[in-house]
């Protein structure tokens, strides 16, 4: 009797050590494909960005009706949805308002059958870009509608990964097609520039604010195509160069976006980097629970 019990507890820990291993490799499995398949479903979310906000543009302009300002942008996989700083419900086919007028969303599947296309589309959002996931759905904010100086604050190495993660999107990817990037100064060096995951002729470095306020991005064919008016600047200084150069009275135009790394008081919107990967957003109100140098 006592050795049928002592094979059976036998036996038991061994059906439940086998099932273990089999649910580990089953999990590592699955995360390995979301690894393999990230980059390419990466770009397909971020084209299907793009031909959203260039058919909510091209729609509104059809409409003869003022652009709306967009806070964010939110990418479920079957819907794209835009929250709108102020609610109206005119939304331009092939988008639809929500009730209060606040919320735009689509079937991405939808501009393909419309047959949107174009290598670049052109939309005044250009400098939308992915901060990172909630409850596993893209969030992305459009920087230029952040006026005044954007501080990333938090472990310095998490900081200049999240910062390097946005600048290769906008640079990169198709949303920020008519966007560019400016570094400047100490931000031009190998811990910035070494981290970033593409050679673009959108990434342009400068030696100083003089030189960097001095670049034009509307005189690109890309620029001239859309009239100019749809070209964006993103301008990256560090904490440092902030200071010393006095960037808080700088000049910028209504349409560009200052990034410092590091804590300034100055700072008009402030974005902490968590030690687990989360963001905290302050008065901005979005909810990151991964940012995007962690899954991009």
């Amino acid at each position: 009797m006592i050795v049928s019990l002592v094979l059976f507890a036998v036996l038991g820990l061994v059906l439940l050590g086998a099932a273990a291993v089999l649910t580990r490799r089953k999990l590592g499995s699955s995360a390995g494909q979301a690894r393999t398949a990230g980059p390419g479903a990466d770009r397909k979310v971020l084209e299907a960005v793009a031909l959203g906000l260039q058919a909510l543009a091209e729609g509104r302009a059809r409409d003869a009706r003022r652009l709306p300002d967009v806070q964010t942008v939110v990418h479920s996989g079957q819907r794209l949805t835009v929250q709108l700083a102020q609610a109206d419900a005119a939304a331009p086919s092939p988008w639809t308002s929500d009730v209060s007028g606040k919320e735009w969303s689509l079937d991405p599947a939808s501009l393909r059958a419309a047959g949107a296309s174009g290598g670049g589309p052109t939309h005044p959002y250009s400098l939308t870009v992915t901060l990172g996931l909630h409850r596993g759905d893209r969030v992305l904010v459009d920087l230029a509608q952040l006026s005044g100086p954007i501080a990333l604050t938090g472990d310095d190495h998490e900081v200049l990964r999240l910062a390097q993660a946005l600048i290769t999107e906008v640079v990169s990817g198709p949303v920020g097609h008519l966007a560019t990037v400016v570094l400047v100064g100490s931000a031009t060096t190998p811990p910035v520039t070494d981290g970033l995951g593409a050679r673009s002729a959108r990434l342009y470095p400068a030696a100083t604010r003089k030189e960097a306020l001095a670049h034009e991005d509307g005189g690109t064919a890309a620029g001239a195509t859309a009239g100019g008016t749809h070209a964006r600047r993103l301008f990256v200084v560090t904490a440092a160069q902030f200071r010393d150069e006095r960037w808080s009275d700088a000049p910028l135009r209504e349409t560009d976006a200052l990034l410092v790394l590091g804590w300034i008081t100055d700072a008009q919107w402030h974005i902490g980097v968590n030690t687990d990967g989360s963001l905290d957003t302050g008065r901005l109100g979005v909810l990151v629970d991964t940012h995007t140098a962690r899954f991009s």
